[in-house]
């Protein structure tokens, strides 16, 4: 009886056996599905952010509430908080003596072309006279405050247009991303 169960107990060793293999090499891609790689650049971008970044390594470029929550991958929000497009730098910008002189614009369009706010340079010298430590420059975030007076027609889009850049350099990075009201 012994024997029997024994190679019983062999048999459906073998038999339910189970093994599993994976290997990978390399970048296997982000497993957030909502992450784009930007082909040129290599940079991870999320709520369909259009970049054009010249002499500049970005990292990561997404949308975040004033509080840190993610924006929806829709970008459709309610406007009751600024909404901040962050983007991370690897490397680029001009550093004199640890300090980095940068400039950025913003304007947002209304759907239909209204232009709700056209800032020219956020960080003007004035305000900034030695400029950025290199280490805060790395991530930069823009803010778009939008308040509503009117009530408007759900899925309006808001167009930010914005520009960074080297005041030392030829440094800069360009692009827009949309909003859309509630």
């Amino acid at each position: 009886m012994k024997f029997v169960t024994g190679v019983f107990l062999l048999a459906s060793m073998i038999c339910l056996q189970s093994c599993e293999f994976s290997c990978s090499v390399g970048d296997t891609g982000d497993k957030d599905k909502n992450i784009v790689r930007d082909p040129k650049s290599g940079a991870r971008i999320r709520n369909e952010i259009k970049l054009d970044a010249t002499d500049l390594k970005i990292e990561k470029a997404y949308l975040a509430f004033a509080d840190g929550e993610m924006v929806p991958e829709d970008n459709i929000v309610d406007f009751s908080q600024p909404v901040k497009m962050v983007i991370v730098f690897e490397s680029g910008w001009k550093e004199i003596d640890g300090r980095v002189n940068l400039g950025a614009s913003e304007k947002i369009i209304v759907q239909g072309g209204e232009v709700l706010l056209d800032e020219k340079d956020l960080f003007p010298e004035k305000k900034l006279p030695n400029g950025l430590s290199a280490t805060d420059a790395k991530t930069i975030a823009l803010s778009a405050s939008i308040n509503l007076t009117n009530e408007i027609k759900p899925l309006t889009a808001f167009t930010v247009s914005f520009r960074i850049w080297d005041k030392n350099s030829n440094a800069a990075v360009e692009g827009e991303y949309k909003l859309y009201a509630k």
